[in-house]
Protein backbone atom coordinates (compact mmCIF):
# COMPACT_ATOMS: atom_id res chain seq x y z
CA UNK A 1 0.00 0.00 0.00
CA UNK A 2 1.44 3.76 -0.32
CA UNK A 3 2.67 4.49 3.09
CA UNK A 4 3.86 8.46 2.10
CA UNK A 5 0.95 11.15 1.43
CA UNK A 6 3.33 12.31 -1.88
CA UNK A 7 2.59 8.82 -3.08
CA UNK A 8 -0.77 8.89 -2.23
CA UNK A 9 -1.25 12.45 -4.08
CA UNK A 10 -0.10 11.08 -7.25
CA UNK A 11 -2.73 8.32 -7.54
CA UNK A 12 -5.11 10.96 -5.93
CA UNK A 13 -4.54 13.66 -9.16
CA UNK A 14 -4.42 11.72 -11.58
CA UNK A 15 -7.38 9.87 -10.86
CA UNK A 16 -8.94 13.04 -12.40
CA UNK A 17 -7.64 13.09 -15.55
CA UNK A 18 -6.68 10.75 -18.43
CA UNK A 19 -2.85 11.56 -17.70
CA UNK A 20 -0.30 14.14 -16.83
CA UNK A 21 3.57 14.70 -17.35
CA UNK A 22 5.90 14.87 -14.80
CA UNK A 23 5.84 18.85 -14.14
CA UNK A 24 2.21 19.28 -13.68
CA UNK A 25 2.21 15.68 -11.05
CA UNK A 26 4.91 17.15 -8.55
CA UNK A 27 4.49 20.21 -6.41
CA UNK A 28 6.05 23.33 -6.92
CA UNK A 29 7.18 23.02 -3.20
CA UNK A 30 9.13 19.37 -3.36
CA UNK A 31 12.36 18.49 -4.23
CA UNK A 32 12.86 16.56 -7.78
CA UNK A 33 14.89 13.88 -6.61
CA UNK A 34 12.40 13.47 -3.52
CA UNK A 35 9.09 13.13 -5.61
CA UNK A 36 11.43 11.35 -8.32
CA UNK A 37 12.14 8.88 -5.60
CA UNK A 38 8.32 8.45 -4.58
CA UNK A 39 6.99 8.68 -7.76
CA UNK A 40 8.70 5.14 -8.59
CA UNK A 41 7.91 4.02 -5.71
CA UNK A 42 4.28 3.79 -7.07
CA UNK A 43 5.11 2.65 -10.81
CA UNK A 44 6.92 -0.25 -8.76
CA UNK A 45 3.69 -0.95 -6.53
CA UNK A 46 1.59 -1.11 -9.68
CA UNK A 47 -0.64 1.82 -9.31
CA UNK A 48 0.40 4.14 -12.49
CA UNK A 49 2.80 3.49 -15.68
CA UNK A 50 4.30 5.79 -18.26
CA UNK A 51 2.95 6.36 -21.15
CA UNK A 52 4.36 6.27 -24.47
CA UNK A 53 4.50 10.43 -24.65
CA UNK A 54 6.25 10.70 -21.70
CA UNK A 55 3.00 11.10 -19.19
CA UNK A 56 1.74 9.06 -16.20
CA UNK A 57 -1.28 7.45 -15.86
CA UNK A 58 -3.23 4.90 -13.47
CA UNK A 59 -3.08 1.16 -14.43
CA UNK A 60 -6.45 -0.72 -13.65
CA UNK A 61 -5.05 -1.51 -10.13
CA UNK A 62 -4.64 2.43 -9.44
CA UNK A 63 -8.34 3.12 -11.11
CA UNK A 64 -9.71 0.58 -9.03
CA UNK A 65 -8.13 2.65 -5.89
CA UNK A 66 -8.77 6.02 -7.08
CA UNK A 67 -9.56 8.32 -4.84
CA UNK A 68 -10.44 6.27 -2.26
CA UNK A 69 -6.57 6.54 -2.20
CA UNK A 70 -7.34 9.02 0.85
CA UNK A 71 -10.00 7.30 2.65
CA UNK A 72 -9.45 7.64 6.89
CA UNK A 73 -8.65 4.77 8.85
CA UNK A 74 -11.96 5.32 10.13
CA UNK A 75 -14.09 5.57 7.31
CA UNK A 76 -12.31 1.87 6.59
CA UNK A 77 -13.25 0.92 9.96
CA UNK A 78 -17.20 2.29 9.44
CA UNK A 79 -17.33 0.24 6.36
CA UNK A 80 -18.92 -3.26 5.85
CA UNK A 81 -16.71 -6.51 5.62
CA UNK A 82 -17.71 -8.51 2.95
CA UNK A 83 -17.82 -12.00 3.62
CA UNK A 84 -19.13 -15.55 2.47
CA UNK A 85 -21.05 -17.31 5.14
CA UNK A 86 -20.81 -21.41 4.52
CA UNK A 87 -23.44 -23.34 5.58
CA UNK A 88 -22.51 -26.88 5.55
CA UNK A 89 -24.64 -29.54 6.16
CA UNK A 90 -23.84 -33.49 6.01
CA UNK A 91 -26.73 -35.41 4.42
CA UNK A 92 -25.92 -39.08 5.91
CA UNK A 93 -26.54 -37.94 9.19
CA UNK A 94 -28.02 -34.22 9.01
CA UNK A 95 -24.65 -32.77 11.00
CA UNK A 96 -23.85 -29.64 10.65
CA UNK A 97 -20.51 -28.13 10.19
CA UNK A 98 -19.72 -25.29 12.89
CA UNK A 99 -16.75 -23.23 13.95
CA UNK A 100 -15.58 -21.32 16.98
CA UNK A 101 -14.20 -18.05 16.58
CA UNK A 102 -10.83 -17.78 17.58
CA UNK A 103 -9.94 -13.78 17.18
CA UNK A 104 -11.97 -10.63 17.89
CA UNK A 105 -14.97 -9.42 16.74
CA UNK A 106 -16.78 -11.73 18.70
CA UNK A 107 -14.06 -14.35 20.13
CA UNK A 108 -15.21 -17.34 21.09
CA UNK A 109 -18.76 -17.06 19.27
CA UNK A 110 -19.81 -20.26 17.43
CA UNK A 111 -21.26 -20.01 14.00
CA UNK A 112 -21.21 -21.21 10.04
CA UNK A 113 -17.86 -20.88 8.69
CA UNK A 114 -16.92 -18.03 6.68
CA UNK A 115 -14.87 -16.93 3.48
CA UNK A 116 -13.54 -14.05 1.47
CA UNK A 117 -15.05 -13.32 -1.48
CA UNK A 118 -12.05 -11.71 -4.01
CA UNK A 119 -12.49 -10.14 -7.42
CA UNK A 120 -10.64 -13.90 -9.04
CA UNK A 121 -13.56 -15.74 -8.20
CA UNK A 122 -16.80 -16.73 -8.07
CA UNK A 123 -17.87 -16.78 -4.58
CA UNK A 124 -19.28 -20.62 -5.02
CA UNK A 125 -15.67 -21.49 -6.33
CA UNK A 126 -14.53 -19.04 -3.24
CA UNK A 127 -16.43 -21.48 -1.06
CA UNK A 128 -15.17 -24.80 -2.21
CA UNK A 129 -11.36 -23.83 -1.84
CA UNK A 130 -11.78 -21.87 1.56
CA UNK A 131 -13.80 -25.32 3.09
CA UNK A 132 -10.90 -26.92 1.41
CA UNK A 133 -7.80 -24.86 2.80
CA UNK A 134 -9.05 -24.78 5.97
CA UNK A 135 -10.68 -28.12 6.92
CA UNK A 136 -10.00 -30.69 4.38
CA UNK A 137 -13.34 -31.27 2.98
CA UNK A 138 -15.02 -30.93 -0.56
CA UNK A 139 -18.62 -29.62 -1.52
CA UNK A 140 -20.26 -27.85 -3.68
CA UNK A 141 -22.01 -24.82 -2.90
CA UNK A 142 -25.09 -22.61 -4.56
CA UNK A 143 -25.92 -18.87 -3.26
CA UNK A 144 -29.01 -18.54 -1.85
CA UNK A 145 -29.32 -14.51 -1.01
CA UNK A 146 -27.39 -11.89 1.15
CA UNK A 147 -28.01 -8.76 2.86
CA UNK A 148 -26.28 -6.33 6.25
CA UNK A 149 -25.55 -7.75 9.56
CA UNK A 150 -24.94 -4.78 12.29
CA UNK A 151 -23.51 -6.44 15.43
CA UNK A 152 -23.91 -4.86 18.73
CA UNK A 153 -22.48 -5.37 22.32
CA UNK A 154 -24.44 -3.23 24.32
CA UNK A 155 -24.34 -0.32 23.13
CA UNK A 156 -21.06 -0.88 21.18
CA UNK A 157 -20.69 -1.45 17.38
CA UNK A 158 -18.86 -5.19 17.38
CA UNK A 159 -19.11 -5.79 13.76
CA UNK A 160 -20.35 -4.67 10.48
CA UNK A 161 -21.16 -7.39 7.11
CA UNK A 162 -22.08 -7.64 3.71
CA UNK A 163 -23.21 -11.03 3.53
CA UNK A 164 -23.92 -13.58 0.67
CA UNK A 165 -25.29 -16.90 2.33
CA UNK A 166 -24.27 -19.95 0.17
CA UNK A 167 -25.54 -23.63 0.94
CA UNK A 168 -23.83 -26.46 0.66
CA UNK A 169 -26.00 -30.34 1.16
CA UNK A 170 -23.09 -32.38 -0.21
CA UNK A 171 -19.72 -32.93 1.53
CA UNK A 172 -17.10 -35.06 1.67
CA UNK A 173 -13.47 -35.98 3.26
CA UNK A 174 -12.53 -36.16 6.97
CA UNK A 175 -12.47 -32.97 8.91
CA UNK A 176 -9.03 -31.68 9.46
CA UNK A 177 -8.20 -28.82 11.53
CA UNK A 178 -6.11 -26.10 9.05
CA UNK A 179 -7.23 -22.86 10.73
CA UNK A 180 -5.32 -21.24 13.25
CA UNK A 181 -7.84 -18.95 14.29
CA UNK A 182 -11.04 -21.39 14.11
CA UNK A 183 -11.62 -24.49 15.79
CA UNK A 184 -13.96 -26.76 13.51
CA UNK A 185 -16.76 -29.34 14.18
CA UNK A 186 -19.92 -30.92 13.51
CA UNK A 187 -22.81 -30.86 15.50
CA UNK A 188 -25.75 -33.23 14.92
CA UNK A 189 -28.08 -30.92 16.82
CA UNK A 190 -27.05 -27.46 17.30
CA UNK A 191 -29.30 -25.26 19.34
CA UNK A 192 -29.03 -22.32 17.19
CA UNK A 193 -30.71 -19.87 19.93
CA UNK A 194 -28.22 -20.58 22.21
CA UNK A 195 -25.93 -17.70 24.18
CA UNK A 196 -22.51 -19.39 22.38
CA UNK A 197 -23.72 -19.10 18.86
CA UNK A 198 -23.16 -15.47 17.07
CA UNK A 199 -26.44 -13.48 16.85
CA UNK A 200 -27.67 -14.50 13.51
CA UNK A 201 -27.41 -18.08 13.47
CA UNK A 202 -30.82 -18.41 14.39
CA UNK A 203 -31.87 -16.30 10.88
CA UNK A 204 -29.39 -17.61 8.71
CA UNK A 205 -30.29 -21.24 9.64
CA UNK A 206 -34.12 -20.39 8.81
CA UNK A 207 -33.37 -18.42 5.65
CA UNK A 208 -31.39 -22.22 4.91
CA UNK A 209 -34.25 -24.36 5.62
CA UNK A 210 -36.45 -22.12 3.52
CA UNK A 211 -34.49 -22.74 0.20
CA UNK A 212 -35.79 -19.22 -1.29
CA UNK A 213 -33.90 -16.22 -2.23
CA UNK A 214 -33.49 -13.53 -0.33
CA UNK A 215 -32.40 -10.02 0.82
CA UNK A 216 -32.39 -8.47 4.26
CA UNK A 217 -30.87 -6.31 6.46
CA UNK A 218 -30.72 -6.60 10.37
CA UNK A 219 -29.41 -4.96 13.41
CA UNK A 220 -28.66 -7.85 16.49
CA UNK A 221 -27.03 -7.97 19.31
CA UNK A 222 -24.94 -10.85 21.79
Amino acid sequence: MLDHHLQRSIVYRLAQTPSLRFSDLKPDVVDNKLFTYHLKKVVSAGYITKTSDGGYSLTPKGRRLGTRVFISQQALVDRADSVLFLGIKRSSDGAWLLYKRGTYPLLEKIGFMHATPNSLEDAPVTAHRTLKEKTGLSGTFTPLGGGYFRVYEKDNLESFTHFTLLECQEVSGELVQNDPHAEYFWDKSPDFKDQKMLPNMELLAELLGAHQPFFIERTLHV
